[in-house]
């Protein structure tokens, strides 16, 4: 197994490590006790040879001083410096380091010593320099005085030659522990050259083997097979690898297939689609598009392979220019083209195609046809604002019958016709508010060139908008409170419109406040869903709030929520819509029941405006 041939060779590297340091320890602890005991040894026969020249010397210069009749004082010193002698020379002679030339001076000036100190004891005693024994005596003592300090003297240099040789020695041990200690690192170095090359052949070039074959196959190349050459882990790692490799191929097989069938499916699904569909790869190159859109081509003679239509083409490069999509929603961005002796109106829908990691990698242009609900829309919008022009004016000289009646100018009315006439006079003030509201959503619907736009800070956006609801709050006891964040950019808007939509937010919630409560009408910065900063303004009551399931249908024409007692045609919120998307805004509502509702809406700032 692997794990057993990487155990083993850095088992073999420990053992050769402690081997270098148990060796090394015992040798350096050998020599330096050798080297210790040398020094003592030194230090030892120094002192001795010392004491013994300084012993010799006393007992001689004690013998010179017979010469002056002290013999008592004589005597003493001899004395003493013979038994200084004798210790000396007794601590040599116990030293069993010693070699055997020193073993033999040693003897022999021990037996110097006991002729020397024989004579002088003799010449001591002899206190007559007359007598005639006393100088052959003198003689015989000079004689072995001279002796006994040569035989020291050889004894100090025989000293002095162990000395050398017990250094030598030392020497030569230490040369070779050092050459010992050189082969253990250089057995050391082959073993760990050893292990490398087996760990090398056995663990490196598998592994390069199998992360070559995992590059090919990141690369695409599923043929890949590395080979098993031993049963540990490394043998695990190629079986493993090379069943995930058949697995890979396998599973490519399959979403080929797969990937065949959903590109035909998607083909046909595209091909039933009604509306032209054209496909542009990342160079801007038409890659697809259905049969409609080849009828397109056909019939306005353009080449639908390489490019499109010059009016969707630059609308295509836009939006791949500012990484926008175009989703336009007004029948005013339609295109219109001359087909079969007719104009036919196409509303075009721009999508970047982008991939997991955001990249694009093409473009999907729908020219969805509008013709017929373009003419269904002029014919609703002209319908619209005839009825209500001729309904207005008609209904105005009834309204003005009816205020005439009600305060009793053409004469009295009893209780019950003037109740009757001021019912007549609301449902007909209702009407009038009804048709010069459908008139207003007929002209929002024909775009932002209806807009008469200023630039006006939000200050005092929030402050007319408090101002001109401010009555209607007090009748309502209501309080309204304004909150503007600083530094707000100003806005470029029609000043009628939007002061329309804020008089709509601002009523409904004192509509639907009760009393004694408050309505916050705030201005902040914001964004919009697609990222862009903008200015947000709100308006915050405490009512009873709107349940989720409504929240999405209450900006339609003619909705109201259901189970609600308060008049209205459904109109405003759905004119307020129109007024904010002309000023290419959006507008929502955040509310949850019985912690009342939040009604927002968002207007691009003066730099994103111009921007």
């Amino acid at each position: 197994m692997l794990r057993t041939r990487l155990r083993l060779g850095l088992m073999c590297l420990l053992i050769i490590l402690l081997s270098m340091g148990l060796y090394s320890i015992n040798r350096c602890s050998e020599l330096g006790y050798r080297i210790q005991a040398i020094s003592r040894d030194n230090d030892r026969a120094g002192q001795n040879l010392r004491q013994i020249k300084r012993s010799g010397a006393a007992m001689t210069g004690a013998l010179l001083s017979m010469v002056t009749e002290d013999h008592d004082g004589s005597r003493r010193d001899f004395a003493t410096a013979s038994k200084s002698f004798q210790e000396a020379l007794d601590e040599e002679n116990s030293r069993h380091s010693a070699t055997t030339d020193e073993k033999r001076l040693i003897a022999e000036l021990t037996d110097s010593y006991k002729s020397y100190n024989a004579r002088a004891e003799a010449f001591l005693q002899s206190a007559n320099q007359l007598d005639p024994a006393w100088r052959p005596t003198a003689h015989k003592l000079g004689q072995d005085t001279s002796q006994l300090l040569d035989t020291v003297e050889q004894l100090a240099l025989a000293h002095e030659h162990a000395l050398s040789v017990g250094n030598r020695d030392t020497a030569i041990d230490i040369n070779d522990t050092i050459r010992s200690l050189i082969l253990l690192m250089i057995a050391a170095v082959v073993v760990a050259i050893y292990a490398s090359m087996r760990l090398s052949r056995g663990l490196l070039e598998p592994l390069i083997s199998v992360t070559a074959s995992i590059r090919q196959v990141g690369e695409g190349n599923l043929d890949q097979q590395v080979p098993v050459l031993s049963k540990d882990e490394l043998g695990v790692l190629a079986i493993s690898f090379n069943q995930m490799a058949a697995q890979l191929r396998q599973y490519q097989a399959n979403t080929s297939d797969e990937l065949m069938r959903l590109t035909l499916t998607i083909r046909a699904t595209l091909a039933s689609f009604p509306d032209p569909i054209f496909v542009l790869n990342s160079q801007g190159i038409v890659e697809f598009r259905n049969p409609e859109a080849d009828q397109l081509a056909m019939k306005l003679l353009f080449s639908g392979v390489t490019r499109l239509p010059e009016k969707v083409d630059e609308k295509v490069e836009h939006v791949r220019a500012t990484g926008q999509d175009y989703l336009p929603t007004l029948f005013k961005d339609a295109i219109k083209f001359h087909l079969d002796g007719q104009d036919r109106y196409f509303l075009p829908r721009i999508v970047l195609l982008r991939d997991d990691t955001r990249k694009v990698f093409g473009v999907a242009v729908i020219l969805e046809e509008v013709t017929r609900m373009l003419l269904l829309d002029d014919v609703k919008s002209n319908l619209i604002s005839t009825v209500s022009h001729e309904l207005k004016t008609p209904l105005t000289s009834v309204r003005m019958a009816l205020y005439l009646l009600h305060e009793k100018t053409v004469g009295g009315l009893n209780e019950k016709q003037s109740d009757l006439v001021s019912a007549a006079r609301e449902d007909a003030d209702r009407l009038l508010k009804t048709l010069n509201d459908l008139l207003d959503l007929a002209k929002l619907e024909q775009g932002p060139s209806q807009l008469q736009l200023t630039e006006v800070s939000p200050i005092e956006l929030i402050e007319n908008a408090t101002h001109d609801t401010r009555d209607v709050a007090q009748a309502a006891e209501i309080t309204l409170k304004m909150e503007i964040l600083p530094n707000l950019p100003s806005v470029r808007i029609d000043r009628q419109r939007v002061a329309y939509v804020f008089a709509n937010l601002i009523t409904n919630a004192i509509k639907y406040s009760s009393k004694k409560s408050e309505v916050l009408v705030r201005a902040e910065m914001g964004q919009t869903r697609d990222g862009k900063p903008s200015v947000r303004f709100s308006v915050k009551d405490h009512g009873l709030g709107i349940s989720i399931e409504y929240q999405e249908h209450i900006f339609e024409r003619f909705y109201r929520v259901p189970d609600t007692n308060k008049s209205g045609a459904g109109l405003g919120l759905s004119i307020a819509r129109e007024i904010v998307v002309a000023h290419q805004g959006e507008i929502g509502v955040i509310s949850q029941p019985g912690h009342g509702s939040e009604f927002f809406f968002l207007l691009p700032s003066i730099s994103q405006s111009s921007a």
